[in-house]
């Protein structure tokens, strides 16, 4: 057994993962059917999980090489291209040696680096992207060799709409211009950011244009995360009401990266034996608000201070829709519409505020919503 059953990093075991069956069952009918599968939620919903929790699966794992790209931080196609590359490279070295100088063979662009470590003084090795390669041979490439993999490979490019951002305006028609022609590789294109993606695979002006299932990733169904806690602590002879599992639930609004912290550090300051109650709850809560302050603090400091007000009376809302009416500026002493205009703009891209199904606007991370009203009451 772990040391805590609400695992918040790394890999989880599957007797630590909370429901999610139908959408298991649905990704590997998928799968197997050889569909590409477009995969969007709201952030920390478990998407990235849940992938990896059906690549794990014996009947994916035993027929299929799984590559996990995470798009986030990327910023051109460049990037891209390195990231997509160094994920192949980095899974292929868990294979063996032959694996690779095929791989390296093929995709001449990336070399493989050696350094010492200075404190084992053992031998390091890395991967770089050559500085003159051409980041459409090096994705022409690394197709070429998934297409001829001894196994049908396949792919999740995770937060897919950040592709968008990069300031090559022709990513989308590159990658479908390749992507089509796959018959050995199967894609999931996992997001967080919905009207961008919906666009990416809905809109006949796009490339993507019906070229893969839609999938949304929902709550976890308040029962059964009720059943999974009340179940884990028991099982480490501590005590939880379902009652205060239900308040947890509704704390996190579903999100299940946010029950999952509350719940971890509930469990840490619960002794066994003991039951939780209201109080620790709000300790829980608290402790993680203090443990993230200094981060939300550097956060704020590079916030201008129009910015700030505007994200402050969001959170205050929690969400609202009508962020240049009237009443919203005058219940907010928000100075007027154009600059709420301005500042909204630069929330979204600095991923402050999110819009929801209903185009409300939202502090989606729910602790920096609750960190945010607790500094303006001060």
């Amino acid at each position: 057994m772990v040391n805590n059953p609400f695992i918040l990093v790394g890999d989880i075991p599957a007797p630590y993962f909370c429901d999610r069956q139908q959408e298991i069952a649905r990704l590997i009918k998928g799968i197997h059917g050889g569909e590409n599968i477009c995969l969007v939620s709201a952030r920390r919903m478990g998407k990235s999980r849940l992938v990896k929790h059906c690549s794990s699966q014996q009947e994916i794992a035993d027929n299929y090489y799984f590559f996990y790209v995470d798009l986030l931080h990327t910023s051109s196609l460049r990037d891209f291209a390195f990231a997509f590359g160094r994920c192949v490279f980095d899974t292929l070295q868990n294979r063996g040696e032959k694996f690779v100088r095929q791989f390296l063979s093929v995709v001449q662009s990336l070399t493989v680096t050696m350094s010492v470590d200075p404190l084992s003084s053992l031998p390091q090795f890395g991967l770089s992207l050559n500085p003159d390669a051409q980041p459409e041979y090096t994705f022409e490439s690394i197709f070429r060799y998934l297409e001829n993999a001894d196994k049908p490979c396949i792919v999740c490019f995770d937060e897919f709409q950040q592709i968008n951002r990069y300031p090559e305006k022709n990513v989308e028609a590159l990658l479908r211009s390749h992507i089509q022609h796959m018959s050995n590789a199967h894609f999931i294109f996992s997001g967080s950011e919905r009207h961008m993606l919906e666009e990416m695979f809905n809109s006949s002006a796009h490339p993507f244009y019906n070229s893969a299932s839609y999938m949304g990733l929902e709550a976890i169904p308040k029962d059964k995360y009720i059943e999974f806690a009340c179940y884990w602590f028991e099982q480490y002879k501590k005590h939880i009401d379902a009652d205060l599992v239900h308040l947890i639930y509704s704390l996190a609004e579903g999100n299940t990266y946010t029950m999952q912290r509350i719940s971890h550090e509930l469990f840490d300051i619960l002794a066994p034996e003991e039951t939780v109650n209201r109080q620790m709850l709000t300790q829980a809560v608290n402790n993680i608000i203090e443990a993230e302050t200094p981060r939300y603090a550097r956060l704020l400091s590079h916030v201008p201070e129009r910015q700030q007000s505007l994200l402050f009376a969001i959170a205050k809302e929690g969400r609202v829709q009508k962020i240049m009416s009237g009443a919203f500026l005058r219940k907010y002493h928000l100075s007027s519409s154009s600059t709420v205009q301005n500042a909204i703009k630069h929330l979204l891209e600095m991923d402050l505020v999110t819009q929801d199904d209903k185009k409300q606007f939202v502090v989606e991370d729910i602790f920096l919503r609750m960190y945010l009203n607790r500094i303006s009451e001060k």
